[in-house]
């Protein structure tokens, strides 16, 4: 039978590493510094995050480091940049925009193809009774 020697866990984890007035015993300076909480952050500081690491005259770390965020947020960033640059593509307009029509261009629009409707009937009725006086 195979027992667990406890000696290598006490040895590698001491109860009180460093020296701390028996605050938060068993953790050493370095580890008892406070979590800084997560960023939220806007659409648009990830693409600055994005921006910042692709161009790689800084390393990644100092830009993680700098925005407050872990590797695993910049894989998410990058991956949500290149599902937004795939559906863009995708979208197969060649301005690369939607078309943005105002309802007030929609009206217009509107009017001219109805005013365009009755000056065709116009013309006709107009050629109609010529014919007849003639």
């Amino acid at each position: 039978m195979v027992t667990a020697d406890t000696s290598v866990d006490k040895a590698r984890w001491p109860e009180s590493a460093g020296d701390n007035d028996g605050a938060n015993p068993g953790l050493s300076e370095v580890d008892s510094r406070p979590v800084r909480p997560r960023r939220k952050l806007t659409p648009e500081q990830k693409y600055q995050v994005f921006l910042e690491t692709q161009r790689g005259d800084t390393p990644v770390a100092g830009v993680l480091r700098k925005w407050g965020i872990h590797s695993s947020d910049l894989t998410r960033i990058r991956a949500q940049v290149r599902q937004g640059a795939l559906e863009r593509l995708a979208r197969g307009d060649r301005s690369g925009r939607p078309p943005q029509v105002s309802p007030e261009v929609a009206d217009l629009r509107a009017e001219k193809a109805r005013v365009e409707e009755a000056l065709k009937e116009l013309a006709i009725e107009n050629t109609l009774l010529r014919k007849k006086g003639n």
